[in-house]
């Protein structure tokens, strides 16, 4: 299960990381369908009666020593998180679920047929978000077939892990237990870093710092454990999803540019195709580049399939930044975190993006370019 996360194969696998924030669907009846606010709770309720304790699996003779052996992993990260990293586990990770099949959510995500901008949903209490997630995959499906009817270009991705945001103390479950000690460490470190920072509304903040979080950890946990062989390993992985990202951004924000002009229906569909179509051929092009990376191409030309790269991929730069800023000290770089997630949300966007762009140019990445069409 270790290589689902490194193959970024299929759209599902990209999104195998996401956080699905639990919160919106318990509180989402005032906005959303009856149908949808039943069927969050009744999934998140099914989740939590079936917690079995972890000391007690780990104690007991009937648990199978390989799943023993996970498990003890996971407390060992656990300490790691509290005393290295300043997260905050508390009591979130000391109970085991098992999870029929690979997935134990699977989120929606679109943009408008015209437009890269996300689709948003928005909740009382943690505001906006960028996805709605069902427990029940042809729900998710359905509703997709719905938005895309209503001529929204929508996305379906498994989930294999969320976070609650500390409203319960979320479970380890069978959907990731048995990845690589590295990948578990990061989807640890990730859910925790939303109960440690979060900033109502928006999506790209909280997952571009999480993901932060989840890679500085994940370096700081494989160098304390002496497996120096696989930092390098994960940083060329990055390194590798990096230059992917910020190749399919700057087609992205082509497309928009088209979009903005002044075309009628029919010519932006025409156009759209086309420029999808340009950008598979540059990516064949620059494939022994940019890696083995044909998942994004499968099915028809689909802006829904930026939103989960933009929100957990593109404003990493600016953290990273931040940490620097702040001497690579935990406590330190979660103040100054807080601090810009007080500021007007263009404010901190344009602040993330102008340090992304500055920790972006001290990279030895150099963008990857092909000639566009001439709308």
């Amino acid at each position: 299960m270790g290589s689902t996360r490194r193959g970024l194969r299929r759209l599902d696998e990209v999104l195998v990381r996401m956080s699905f924030l639990t919160l919106l669907a318990t509180c989402a009846c005032a906005c959303s369908t009856v149908e949808f606010y039943r069927q969050a709770v009744s999934g998140q309720v099914s989740i939590l009666a079936r917690r079995e304790s972890i000391p007690t699996l780990i104690a007991s003779s009937d648990t199978a020593p390989e799943l023993r052996a996970r498990l003890e992993t996971v407390q060992r990260i656990l300490v790691f998180a509290g005393e290295r990293l300043a997260l905050e586990p508390g009591n979130r990770f000391t109970s085991y679920v098992r999870i029929r099949g690979e997935y134990v959510v699977w989120n929606v995500f679109a943009a408008p047929e015209f437009s890269t901008q996300p689709t948003q949903w928005c909740y009382p209490v943690i505001g906006c978000a960028s996805y709605r997630g069902y427990f029940d995959r042809a729900n998710a499906t359905r509703y997709a077939a719905r938005l895309a009817a209503e001529r929204q270009d929508a996305v379906v991705g498994g989930v294999a892990a969320y976070s609650t945001l500390g409203w319960f103390d979320d479970p380890v479950m069978s959907t990731f237990i048995d990845w690589s000690d590295a990948d578990l460490a990061g989807l640890i470190f990730h859910e925790l870093a939303h109960a440690r920072v979060f900033i109502a509304g928006d999506t790209s903040f909280n997952e571009a710092f999480a993901s932060f979080v989840e890679r500085q950890g994940v370096v700081e946990w494989l160098r304390a454990n002496g497996n120096g062989a696989q930092i390098e390993q994960a940083a060329e992985r990055w390194r590798q999803e990096d230059r992917f990202n910020t190749f399919l951004f700057a087609w992205r924000d082509e497309l928009q540019r088209l979009y903005d002009r002044p075309y009628n229906d029919d010519a932006l569909r025409m156009i759209k195709f086309d420029l999808f179509a340009a950008l598979e051929q540059c990516y064949r092009i620059h494939r022994d580049r940019l890696g083995d990376q044909d998942w994004f191409f499968h099915g028809p030309p689909n802006n829904g399939r930026f939103v989960p790269l933009a929100a957990y991929n593109e404003l990493i730069g600016g953290f990273e930044a931040i940490f620097a800023a702040s001497g690579g000290d935990w406590p330190r770089f979660y103040a100054r975190v807080r601090a810009l997630g007080k500021r007007p949300i263009d404010e901190r966007t344009a602040e993330l993006k102008r340090a992304a762009g500055e920790q972006a140019n001290a990279s030895e990445a150099a963008p990857i370019g092909c000639e566009a069409l001439t709308f």
